[in-house]
């Protein structure tokens, strides 16, 4: 197992390093802690000013930071994990992703400062921006542990790969959850506008009925297959926004985490729409642990230029 951890010196940043060193991971699991940073460059000296203080700066900055990298990193070589260093210069988010890639990492793990609403919509967060360029699954920690979890399934190849990390890792087994599926809204005002807009259709309402008894069935067999992987399972179908309601089941339950699949949009798709990950993300309370589907399935549908039926 090959775990990134990305540092930046916040409260955020020791919340998903304890978060790590809670759980069981195999005895032969490598953990590099990374921290990024840049230089601020005053450009107002004048003519004939020289730049030989930006060495300086950045040579403080490594010692610094490798100081409080090899102080963060105590717990988990105490747990017996291999724990390498590494500082790089550059974007916070471009710096993971790039690292991630260059490591092969299994999982990037970092934490989640929360900038509030309105600077997640507007400017988005390391933590998002990670979780949608990242080759791997992300864990974006605001608890130092786990005790109880919400799983999220669709039933598309996205929440298939979350099943098979949850069951893969092992770290989870023992843990109760609870697999949630999110059907569309049932309320007497979502039927009015479904009649006007359809005419009285009725067989709408037959394929409505054939949708909510797909996702039941999803997070029933969810459920089954985590509870006979040492996962106490039960399955609960909920209507409305996905997003909303797997951070609703998430408060409901007290949970410590929330699993959820993604293909992750590109380009002005994600601007846009954004996705019911990035989304909980952004908004949840507890920690998200983002898994993305196969590359081999998520190039295939994105040629066909399909979506999942979250609308990922």
């Amino acid at each position: 197992m090959r775990i990134l951890l990305a540092i930046d010196g916040s409260t955020g940043s020791v919340v998903a390093r304890d978060l790590v060193a809670s759980l069981p991971w195999p005895a032969d699991t490598e953990i590099t802690l990374l921290a990024a940073y840049d230089v601020a460059i005053d450009w107002t000296g004048g003519i004939g000013s020289t730049m030989d203080w930006v060495g300086d700066v950045e040579d403080a900055t490594r010692d610094a930071l490798d100081e409080q990298l090899l102080r963060l990193a105590e717990p988990l070589t105490e747990r017996g994990w291999a724990v390498s260093r590494r500082i790089v210069r550059g974007r916070a988010a471009s710096a993971i992703v790039e690292t991630a890639r260059a490591l092969r990492s299994d999982l990037v793990v970092t934490g989640s400062r929360g900038h509030g609403a309105l600077r997640s919509m507007l400017l988005g967060s390391v933590a998002a921006e990670v979780t949608a360029d990242a080759p791997c699954p992300v864990l974006v920690a605001r608890r130092p542990s786990v005790s109880r979890l919400v799983v999220a399934t669709d039933g598309s190849p996205s929440a298939a790969a979350a099943a098979d990390r949850l069951t893969g890792w092992g770290v989870f087994d023992g843990l109760p959850s609870e697999v949630v599926a999110v059907s569309i809204p049932n309320s007497p005002t979502f039927e009015v506008v479904t009649s006007l807009y359809t005419l009285g259709d009725d067989r709408l309402a037959a394929q409505r009925e054939a949708l909510r008894a797909s996702y039941e069935a999803d997070a029933k067999a969810m459920a089954a297959r985590l509870t006979a992987a040492g996962m106490p399972s039960n399955p609960r179908l909920r209507a409305g926004d996905p997003a909303r309601e797997i951070i609703a089941a998430a408060e409901d339950r007290d949970a410590d985490l929330i699993v959820t699949g993604t293909r992750g949009l590109g380009g002005i798709d994600r601007l846009l729409l954004g996705s019911v990950a990035r989304n909980v993300i952004t908004h949840a309370r507890c920690s998200v642990l983002v898994v993305r589907e196969p590359v081999e399935l998520r190039d295939a549908v994105g040629s066909a230029g399909g979506f999942d039926r979250a609308g990922e």
